[in-house]
């Protein structure tokens, strides 16, 4: 098709049907796009955005998530989603010190496979919180619980167990790696390895997420985490990441390279304060793989204000102060960013449907992935995207939304005004770039009266396809044109 001077449009009647969707591939690149995009096996920038699978592994028996077919064809092709964060569990990795469960690693398998194949990539999350399931949760294996004794008390403000003086501690015991409880850290340093070494070649499987909400044990800092204020200088916070948790990162990080040198590899800041906007102290990462380093910082985003109030008021600065904070440590460690939880709390609470529309722009504006908490079905927080009964629940309008899913060049800008229904993105060729860029439209739930592609390319040609059974829209613009102005609007 010939553009003209004025942008060209594909009406959705006139699209043609492409292929089935292609399983995904993580294999490195020949030329990265920019340090701060994941990309994929033709170098395109990836924007991987879909849910946390799932919360129902922390009390299956076998630390399953209960992942079913249709799970899988609804989170691919009803939501769009392409991305899996996926939970597994130290205790079943590792039940018996020093033993890797292998039959839990086939079952895992054999849900990457089935997400791969629906083109859903898989980031591998070592889920934790408060530790273990000893003191409520889920987490470490009973035979890495060190806790010398100390009492616990369940809390009914969840977050308050952190606080009990046998979940520091045995957080303490964990973070000190030249301790008595050295051994702790080399297990779990071993158990990733294991991890990697199964999927180092599994096409399917982006990265692995080193360690969910790293608490700081002893060294949380209640009032920042409350209220986004810490002592000069960082304090006990800014100690922990520099003295602890970057350290504790550098030895997992080197442990993966040994058996897997392609995957990238995602790091958390520590749990509390950073989700609310806060700071973070991480040293930078140092990957010893040939090439450009594949580190990623997957921070989350969870609002204290709206944990304690339950309601997002107006004057919650939580999404500006953690836009501001994330993209300068981005910068500083010099790779992509992921938002790997967020979540609304429950729908129905006042304020949430704008709240979570800010963070999507927010997101879009930075052009980073992220990954909604959680896939569970009814979950009783009222955060569910769909319920028991099979039903979306009227959450997925905001989080259902058409982006740029791979982008063919150097992404520049993309935004969605949900109002009229309008995508644009900006991005630029690069010449160690192939296929075409990917565009995942919801038609039927964005769209019921059709929708137009439009690539404002005065000085090339460009065609687009649109593959109604997966609702991705494939765009191949002409090599001659540097820019390039994609849009995605309502059929006039």
């Amino acid at each position: 098709m010939k553009a003209p001077l004025l942008a060209c449009a594909l009406l959705v009647a006139g699209c043609h049907a492409s292929d089935a969707d292609a399983p995904p591939t993580a294999a490195t690149p020949p030329v990265p796009v920019s340090a701060r995009f994941v990309t994929d096996a033709q170098g395109r920038a990836l924007l991987l955005r879909g849910s946390n699978v799932s919360g129902r592994a922390k009390s299956d028996p076998l630390r399953s998530p209960g992942l079913t077919d249709a799970d899988v064809e609804r989170m691919s092709r009803r939501y769009g989603f392409n991305l899996a964060r996926y939970l597994v569990l130290w205790d079943a990795l590792e039940p018996t010190a020093g033993a890797i469960d292998a039959a839990y690693l086939d079952r895992v398998a054999a849900d990457v496979a089935r997400l791969g194949a629906a083109g859903v990539y898989v980031v591998f999350d070592m889920h934790q919180d408060v530790y273990a399931t000893k003191f409520c949760c889920d987490g470490a294996p009973p035979w890495a619980i060190r806790d010398d004794g100390l009492p616990f008390k369940l809390q009914q403000l969840w977050a308050a167990n952190y606080l009990q003086p046998a979940v520091e501690r045995a957080f303490d015991n964990f973070w000190d790696a030249a301790g008595k409880d050295a051994d702790l850290q080399q297990h779990y340093a071993a158990a990733w390895k294991a991890i990697a070494m199964r999927f180092a070649g599994d096409p399917h499987v982006v990265g692995y997420d080193v360690i969910n909400e790293p608490s700081p044990g002893s060294d949380f800092d209640v009032v920042e985490a409350l209220t986004r204020t810490s002592p000069e200088g960082g304090g006990k916070s800014r100690s922990f990441d520099e003295t602890k948790l970057g350290p504790f990162y550098q030895r997992v990080i080197d442990a993966i390279r040994e058996v897997d040198r392609d995957r990238w590899v995602f790091v958390e800041p520590r749990y509390g304060a950073p989700a609310n906007g806060s700071p973070t102290y991480l040293p930078v990462l140092r990957d010893p793989r040939e090439g450009a380093a594949r580190v990623v910082l997957a921070p989350h985003l969870y609002s204290a204000m709206a944990e304690a109030s339950g309601k997002y008021l107006p004057g919650d600065a939580t999404v500006a102060t953690w836009e501001r904070e994330r993209t300068a440590e981005a910068a500083r460690q010099g790779g992509p960013l992921l938002l790997g939880e967020y979540w609304a709390f429950a729908w129905s609470a006042p304020g949430a449907t704008p709240f979570v529309e800010g963070l999507l722009a927010m997101a879009d504006r930075m052009m980073i992935g992220w990954a909604y908490w959680a896939w569970d079905a009814g979950d009783a927080s009222g955060s569910s995207l769909w319920s028991p009964s099979g039903e979306d629940n009227p959450a997925v309008d905001t989080v259902v939304r058409p982006y740029a899913r791979a982008i063919a060049g150097e992404p520049v800008s993309m935004a969605y005004d949900a109002a009229t229904r309008t995508l644009d993105v900006v991005y630029e060729r690069r010449d160690a770039v192939s296929g075409p860029t990917e565009v995942w439209i919801p038609a039927a739930r964005v769209y019921p009266g059709g929708f137009e592609v439009t690539l404002d390319d005065p000085k090339g040609t460009w065609s687009t396809t649109f593959d109604a059974a997966t609702g991705l829209a494939r765009v191949e613009a002409d090599a001659a044109t540097t820019s390039h102005h994609l849009r995605v609007a309502p059929r006039p």
